[in-house]
């Protein structure tokens, strides 16, 4: 029987290898997964592992350092993205061997990053004597990423002892049993990609200037590996296909593709900024560097073309390489997300897929978030140490209420399904969805509106009993089940300020779902991601909208890595989307808002229409009305705490696990 994507599927030969399918788990690994330890951790080695058995037919060991003995990066760059393994000590190198081994042993083959975080690497000359080579001169910040900046101070001594550098690593590598080499060249984050770019190469000598010039050192660099290599390992890069203005173009990069293909095996085409490589929902196409990595394919050159950005969607994956527009897809979302991608899809279940939200919590945290790793839709990620704990078989079936249907409820539900417990869900509303029926109003909710509807599919797939237009209360329960899980969400707070129960007045839910009934000019008030995120679709769709926002930057709790940067972008290129900082309203009228500066100075900001979005109340004492009405009793999500989605599915397995 032919697989349900027969191509995303398929074998294929490269060198001496044979990839079991075309999906490769590029190079990640996610924040703060990997503790303290000098050698892989369990949480990491189940991360890779899992990937492998999933699935992954190429798994890139992401960050790998082997300058061990070099002083940490500042916390606040969230560094242990990049976990810094003792790679020389014997110990260390066993479970590497041990980790590569039970990779091999599903079928899949392991690549090393060759990468350095902070561009310090470890040389060892000829009589064995070791020094750290330093190849950071100036920075520059571009979104997160550190760009450094080579310049005629770093001597050219120092460039030929990192190329040797990457070979020693590599020889490594090759010791060690990995099967090949993943060389980070894109937008400019290492040295190899930086020396490429006229952005950040500012040399003089032979390895700056000209175009011929520039490619001198990755060209060396990939011959040095070569000859490490040999024909036992494979040899890929991650290479930007462009860069932005000033940097060298699409045309240039085929230029130095054709002068590196001899030593290629895979390009991973990647874009020209860090950032929109791991694009969010304001990118509205699902894999935005696709066609370039098809432009590169259709040049016919003799290594395999990946790309990555993106890609979940199974049918997409398997089109792309149906039509010739690359051989590989690589991903790293997905395999967070669903730990069985590769099972569910093999199996022909992509309405099975839990949808990625494309949040990239996976990569880090906001400016006031604990160090820990977690994802939105997936509540056991980041939760391995303690889940042997928590999620143990159910003992006995539960007859088992959930007074809410939202996503909290609805996970809980499906949850408690999973567990063999027979589950009611009671919704007040004429339809399940919730706090985030919203999505279905707003392009850019787009990753949202496909969570919203796969929890929906699922309970109905799954033969869960459903009352709609239920409001249940304490005394229509009482005593009818084993287990009751209140998941009634929270109300929007409304502030204590004169005007505010004017008819002019409404809540940012209300806004996105009923944008028919605002008036041209709005203000805002507040402005976290809410609040920035109504002002968006208000000023995209014809209204002219100004945020108050009390703190001195908008959506001050959004994730810095890998999305902060890409949402202020989405902002920005709104003509009528406007701002204040550090301003507190103080009064609404008909038609205008009154607010005052932190000087204690009050300004006008005309107003047809006022959206509020100063935070969330939970229902609380609601929820808590439930308390009684069966031997087992819990709250989920909004209602305990106003959270996120990723805070709620958390509270849901927790629930869900202990019934």
């Amino acid at each position: 029987m032919q697989p349900a994507y027969p191509h995303l599927l398929s074998p294929i030969r490269v060198g001496k290898f044979i990839l079991k399918n075309r999906m490769q788990s590029s190079n990640s690994l996610p924040h703060f997964s990997q503790g303290p330890e000098k050698y892989p951790a369990d949480p990491t080695i189940a991360h890779f592992m899992g990937r492998a058995k999933a699935g992954a037919a190429f798994v890139t060991m992401a960050g790998v350092l082997d300058n061990y003995d070099m002083p940490p990066l500042p916390d606040f760059l969230d560094i242990p993205h990049f976990p810094d393994f003792n790679m020389y000590d014997a110990q260390c190198q066993n479970y590497m061997v041990e980790l590569i081994e039970g990779m091999h042993a599903v079928g899949s083959i392991v690549s090393g990053s060759l990468f350095s975080a902070n561009r310090v690497f470890r040389y060892e000359d000829e009589n064995g004597h070791v020094e750290a080579v330093s190849a950071s001169s100036k920075i520059m910040q571009s979104g997160f990423d550190m760009l450094g900046v080579i310049g005629d101070d770093i001597p050219k001594e120092d460039l030929y002892k990192i190329i040797k550098s990457y070979g020693q690593r590599t020889a490594l590598y090759k010791r060690l049993g990995y099967d090949a080499v993943t060389i980070h060249m894109s937008y400019r984050a290492q040295v190899p990609g930086q020396l490429l770019s006229p952005l950040t190469n500012f040399r003089t000598d032979e390895f700056g200037g000209s175009f011929e010039n520039r490619c001198r050192f990755p060209l060396l660099l990939l011959q040095e590996i070569k000859r490490v290599a040999g024909n036992d390992m494979l040899i890929e890069i991650q290479f930007s296909g462009e860069e932005p203005e000033g940097g060298y173009t699409f045309e240039e990069g085929i230029e130095f593709l054709k002068l590196a293909e001899p030593y290629l095996d895979i390009v991973q085409v990647r874009s020209a900024e860090g950032d929109p490589n791991h694009p969010i929902p304001f990118e509205l196409c699902p894999t935005p560097f696709l066609e370039m990595a098809a432009k590169v394919k259709a040049q016919g050159f003799k290594f395999l073309v990946s790309n990555v950005g993106g890609f979940f969607d199974p049918e997409i994956a398997d089109q792309a390489i149906a039509d010739g527009k690359v051989d590989l897809v690589a991903m790293a979302r997905a395999w967070i997300s669903n730990p069985l991608y590769g099972d569910i899809i093999a199996e022909g279940r992509k309405d099975d897929l839990v949808p990625c939200l494309r949040c990239n919590k996976c990569h880090g945290r906001g400016a006031h978030d604990v160090i820990t790793t977690t994802c939105s839709v997936n509540p056991k990620f980041g939760f391995e140490a303690v889940d042997k704990y928590i999620g143990i078989p159910a003992e006995e079936k539960k007859k088992v209420a959930v007074i809410g249907g939202g996503p909290g409820g609805m996970r809980t539900a499906l949850f408690l399904k999973e567990r063999g417990h027979d589950v009611t869900i009671y919704e007040a509303e004429s339809e399940l969805g919730g706090a985030i029926r919203h999505a279905d109003y707003v392009p850019f909710k787009w990753t949202l509106r496909d969570y919203k509807d796969y929890l929906i599919h699922q309970v109905n797939k799954q033969g869960i009993t459903v009352h709609l237009n239920t409001k249940a209360t304490p005394d229509m329960l009482n005593d009818q089940y084993d287990a009751v899980v209140v998941a009634i969400g929270a109300s929007p707070i409304i502030p204590r300020i004169p005007g505010v129960d004017g008819e002019n007045v409404t809540i940012a839910t209300d806004a996105l779902m009923h944008k028919e009934k605002i008036d041209h000019k709005v203000v805002v008030i507040g402005g976290g991601e809410v609040g920035v995120e109504t002002g968006m679709y208000l000023a995209q769709n014809g209204h002219e909208v100004t945020v108050v926002e009390m703190r001195d930057q908008l959506a001050a709790d959004s994730t810095l890595i890998h999305y902060r940067s890409m949402f202020q972008a989405a902002w920005e290129a709104i003509p009528d989307f406007h701002f204040v900082l550090n301003a507190t309203a103080k009064e609404i009228f008909p038609d205008h808002v009154t607010y005052t500066d932190k000087e204690g100075n009050d300004h006008d900001l005309p107003a047809d229409s006022v959206v509020l979005s100063v935070g969330m109340r939970a229902k609380s004492d609601e929820a808590l009305s439930f308390y009684g009405t069966s031997r087992s009793f819990w709250m989920v999500g909004d209602c305990k705490k106003p959270g996120t989605i990723q805070t709620t599915n958390r509270s849901a397995y927790g629930a869900a696990m202990n019934i």
